[in-house]
């Protein structure tokens, strides 16, 4: 009862996020093996509607996130960066390495204004940075 409770507290643009995000979270890892990444990086349609903030949007895909078996730091960016571009918020994908003692490191992360959403990305060094077009 308790998740419902708390799905309950969401407001109408919240839960239609969280359930787009967790569709979409289905959707991205199969066309990951097909499309190259500026192509998935064209988002949907832009919508109109009641506008969240980019804190928001990313906490909400992260929430679904927890929720899809085997999802990963460069489907929920994108999944995060296609929520924000439909409502208008430019923001930019980025893809760091870290060295873990013997081992290399990648991960995949979203930047609004310049700051990373939900990440702590000190220690990757970006190697790659996209801009999500805002159609």
């Amino acid at each position: 009862m308790g998740r419902l409770a708390s799905l309950r507290r969401l407001g109408a643009a919240e839960r239609r996020t969280l359930a787009a995000a967790w569709l979409l979270l289905l959707i991205v890892p199969p066309f990951l093996r097909v499309l190259p990444l500026r192509r998935l990086l064209t988002p949907p349609r832009r919508s109109g509607g009641l506008q969240l903030s980019p804190e928001r949007v990313a906490r909400l895909v992260e929430i679904a996130a927890r929720r899809v078996p085997r999802a990963r730091c460069l489907s929920v960016a994108i999944v995060t960066a296609w929520l924000l571009a439909r409502q208008g918020t430019p923001a930019i994908l980025r893809i760091g390495v870290a060295r873990h003692a013997t081992r290399l490191t990648a991960h995949a992360w979203l930047e609004c204004g310049g700051v990373p959403l939900l990440d702590d990305v000190g220690h990757y060094t970006p190697i790659l940075a996209v801009a999500v077009a805002t159609s």
